[in-house]
């Protein structure tokens, strides 16, 4: 089997099971705007990531970036701010409205263009650097997406992913909530095969600790999010409470499920 193929498989694996979905009227698949612009803004004025150094490396004087997946802008509005210009993809509106006021904020411009990748790649066009962070994980289809990135890069393509699925650290608790099981993939090993495969190129690599964790301002924010996430009706929450809490860490005034995952920034150059 192609390693584009076991991608796809192991997020196939990943699809819930329509009987819990039922269960619960909330959709576990939200990813709420403000805890995106809460972990932006608490890395603000920290020193730069690997990846942000990676593409700040990359970038020719004056060039271009193309952030796809760009949230709220965590990855590519500090890179508009040093004087290069900026087009962000992002197919969830309200991210996308975070983004707009988040750059107004920042006092820099950027064109957001709202729809999938790559479908709005046209629109998009070419830039001397494709920013891409914390998004292959959810693309079953890996290989036109990748592909896309790559065709619209003059330099480089810049990739940040987890090492293992974001919701891998879930595990247990899937299981112990629903005696659900899960896959064990994909990972960062497979993205940097699938990369290779589909484009026949061997990715630069940086492996590191950080760059996708939410904070949470108490336990009952806490909960809550991932009592959605794991699809629990709300008369089982203190019995989730009950399990989460052992796991929480506090740093800096907020909660967080676990410690710090890990992560890993992959390039290559396309010309």
């Amino acid at each position: 089997m192609s390693a584009a193929a076991r991608w796809r498989a192991y997020l196939e694996g990943w699809a819930l099971p329509a009987d819990l979905l039922a269960a619960v009227p909330d959709s576990p698949y939200v990813w709420p705007a403000d805890l995106y612009r809460r972990r932006q803004r608490a890395e603000a004025g920290g020193p730069p990531d690997p990846t942000a150094r990676v593409v700040a490396g990359l970038l020719p004087g004056g060039g271009s970036v193309l952030d796809v997946g760009a949230g709220t802008g965590r990855a590519s509005l500090p890179i508009a701010a040093e004087g290069h210009r900026l087009t962000a993809v992002e197919r969830n509106p309200a991210m996308a409205a975070v983004l707009r006021t988040e750059a107004e904020t920042a006092g820099v411009e950027v064109r957001v263009i709202e729809g999938p990748w790559p479908e709005v790649a046209a629109e998009a066009g070419r830039h001397d650097v494709v920013v891409c962070t914390h998004v292959v994980y959810d693309i079953a289809e890996l290989a036109p997406f990748l592909r896309g990135l790559h065709e619209a890069a003059r330099v480089a393509v810049v990739l940040e992913a987890g090492e293992r699925h974001p919701w891998a650290n879930l595990i247990p608790y899937y299981r112990a909530m629903h005696h659900l099981e899960r896959p064990d993939g994909p990972t960062a090993g497979l993205l940097v095969e699938v990369v290779g495969e589909v484009l026949r190129v061997t990715p630069e690599a940086e492996h590191w600790i950080g760059g996708d964790r939410m904070r949470f301002a108490d336990l009952q924010e806490l909960v809550e999010f991932y009592r959605r996430r794991l699809l629990v009706p709300v008369a089982r929450t203190a019995e989730l409470a009950d399990r989460l809490v052992p796991d929480i860490v506090e740093q800096d005034g907020w909660l967080s499920l676990g410690s710090e995952q890990g992560a890993v920034t992959l390039w290559w150059r396309t010309g």
